[in-house]
């Protein structure tokens, strides 16, 4: 299924999903853990410790984000795919950052552990159904599917590495 089979595009979370590229879903989770296997962590670990702003945060901890996110959006998509009724809770991306301690650990450490995150997001996709990725559930107050999750968590990335890109890597030429 893609992008364009998502029965609506839920707000907030639309930031990322169109990021996205039109193929099948279950294709572009197994062509990002090719991308994954293979990112070149140079450019990042040249920055070290660099922020571009007050309370902003390291390549470690942008790391670190993304794997959070990812897991929760997966976990959120089991239980909807599972029909769990139940309004999942947010996260509070700041708290879960200054508690995360990215910052002990390598870019390496970092990209492995993502590395098995998507390995483990690319098996829970692979065996759902259309009905169950168009299974309806709330999560933070807001309706979704574990479609449109499925897309969230290839689209957050994009839309960090964006923001590396500009804020990090561009302002320090």
């Amino acid at each position: 299924m893609t992008k364009h089979d998502l029965p609506f595009l839920p707000v907030f979370f639309d930031r990322y999903i169109v990021y996205a590229n039109d193929n099948a879903l279950q294709t572009q989770l197994e062509e990002s853990l090719v991308t994954l296997q293979t990112l070149d962590l140079e450019p990042f670990e040249r920055l070290g410790d660099y922020v571009y702003a007050p309370n902003k945060w390291t390549m470690r901890d942008i790391f670190q984000h993304i794997i959070d996110t990812e897991r929760i959006m997966a976990y959120r998509a089991l239980r909807m795919a599972r029909h769990d009724k139940n309004n999942l809770p947010g996260f509070e991306e700041n708290d879960f950052a200054q508690n995360a301690q990215a910052n002990n650990r390598t870019l390496r450490d970092l990209l492995d552990e993502w590395t098995a995150v998507r390995q483990t997001t690319v098996l829970l996709f692979r065996p759902l159904s259309p009905q169950m990725l168009l299974q309806v559930g709330t999560a933070s107050g807001q309706q979704i599917t574990p479609l449109a999750l499925g897309f969230v968590i290839l689209g957050h990335p994009v839309h960090h590495f964006k923001v590396i890109q500009e804020r990090y890597l561009d302002a320090r030429k």
